[in-house]
């Protein structure tokens, strides 16, 4: 595996993080309240949970997930990044409607059909609902696999009560930093995909935050972001491959929830927050980069690309006497997804609009697992420099308990 980490460049000046944050950071963690940093040392864990998907696997070709939020967009991340053909299917159903998993079991076969409900907490509602549907529609016979929390919570006693396979999100893990657990990883196993390069990856972004700190890699994104976190009220986060959309979906779920607080850590009322914006390149170049260019000068822009591919000198042919399309021809769509890239990042700059560069060599497990890693603990540094609690969500408390209330719930 290659020990390089991607490239983050801006076109701003930014100044370091704190070395304070640095040692605030290092007290959570030393309380074991960063669970997240030691996913990708936990070996055993890891282990048992490629078991498992592999046992599945000798049975079933298709497995359907119930999750929602931190329990799904990880997942959603890593499969349209990296699924190909080698594995069995995974089907992840992130909604409570009847007629998405009507239609998401419509060809299944039932005889080889496994399900896996993932709740951090064993009582998401709209996770339960579904998984409680996918088992009407697919019957008692599919296999269970639950991912919930080790020892607490009704999924965790129901699991033991049934005889269901499971596995542990670890307590000290929360659903948004939770992608590179069992969450994420037993599916993507199932899958076919190479979880190990993934956990080696999002290891060498932990090594390398621990030798370098503010200078980091981690800490470089995360002093690049906070510069424009009050001024920019809005981040764009732009991958210009449709490959690493949901990666922009799930990062956007990972800065909203974790940095959007009424309260500071003291208990003061700040009401902080920096809106992220989940963007496709080159398609929003045509809808939402007019807005980004001639609109309000309120948007910090992240553009996230693979390396420039290898260019070639155009070839004359059928269409050498045309214009518009002489110049393309032989070029690649790749050459010209990049050019666009290249030349939005340079448009924006020009009008004033910070923007960031995220370039991976390739789109593989390995630089994914970075991505991931490299993000989460920027977020928490960003947190702990703002000084709110990134690693809870006590605004979405409310609206579950009036969900409850309005459902009957007992209790509620």
């Amino acid at each position: 595996m290659s020990s390089n980490l991607f490239s983050f460049e801006t076109d701003y000046m930014w100044d370091t993080v704190a070395e304070n944050t640095i040692d605030q950071f290092a007290l959570w963690r030393q309380k074991g309240r960063l669970g997240f940093l030691d996913l990708p040392f936990n070996r055993e864990m890891h282990s048992d949970t490629i078991q498992l998907a592999e046992n599945l696997l000798k049975k079933n070709n298709t497995l359907f997930v119930a999750g929602i939020g931190g329990s799904s967009l990880g997942l959603r991340a890593i499969l349209s990044a990296l699924k190909d053909d080698s594995g069995g299917k995974v089907v992840v159903v992130d909604s409570p409607d009847s007629k998405v998993i009507k239609r998401a079991v419509a060809e299944a076969t039932p005889a080889h059909c496994a399900i896996t409900v993932i709740t951090k907490s064993g009582g998401t509602a709209e996770t339960l609902s579904i998984f409680m549907e996918l088992r009407r529609a697919l019957g008692s016979t599919a296999s269970v696999i639950a991912i919930t929390d080790p020892e607490k919570g009704e999924l965790r006693k129901l699991a033991e009560n049934k005889g269901w396979d499971s596995l542990p999100v670890p307590s000290n893990v929360g659903g948004r930093f939770s992608v590179l657990s069992p969450v994420g990883l037993f599916p993507a196993a199932f899958a076919g995909i190479d979880t190990t390069a993934l956990l080696n990856g999002a290891a060498e972004v932990v090594k390398d935050f621990d030798s370098k700190g503010i200078n980091s890699l981690a800490g470089r994104i995360a002093g690049a972001f906070l510069s424009k976190f009050q001024s920019h009220p809005v981040h764009v986060f732009m991958p210009y491959s449709d490959f690493l959309y949901d990666t922009a979906l799930w990062f956007a779920q990972l800065w909203a929830e974790s940095l959007g607080k009424a309260e500071s850590l003291s208990g003061e009322k700040i009401c902080t927050g920096q809106t992220p914006l989940a963007c496709r390149g080159p398609a929003d170049q045509h809808s939402l980069v007019q807005l980004f260019m001639e609109g309000p000068a309120d948007k910090t822009v992240s553009i996230l690309t693979e390396a420039p591919c290898d260019s070639s000198q155009p070839k004359p042919g059928k269409f050498s006497g045309i214009s518009s399309m002489s110049y393309l021809e032989g070029r690649s769509p790749d050459e010209l997804r990049m050019a666009e890239a290249d030349a939005t990042a340079a448009a924006l700059s020009e009008r004033g609009t910070p923007v960031s560069r995220f370039i991976i060599p390739e789109i593989n497990a390995e630089y994914l697992g970075q991505l991931f890693m490299s993000l989460e603990i920027a977020t928490v540094l960003s947190g702990l420099c703002l000084q709110v609690n990134p690693l809870n969500q006590p605004g979405v408390e409310r609206g579950k308990i009036l969900t409850y209330k309005a459902m009957g719930r007992e209790g509620f």
